[in-house]
């Protein structure tokens, strides 16, 4: 199992790897979603991709 800090690692670097291809605004949104906690990353994910069906 991993530890905090092996999962920021982690995040870090698909961060970097993503960065190139996101707008400031995707970035920042990106970042705030992938503080939220996991419970509520679900449900998020649920309404986004409901509205992506839209």
């Amino acid at each position: 199992m991993l530890d905090q800090d092996d999962k920021e690692n982690i995040r870090m670097a698909n961060a970097n790897s993503e960065n190139s291809e996101l707008t400031q605004d995707e970035w920042k949104l990106l970042t705030w979603y992938r503080e939220v906690p996991e419970a509520d990353q679900g449900y998020i994910l649920r309404i986004a991709q409901s509205l992506a069906a839209l």
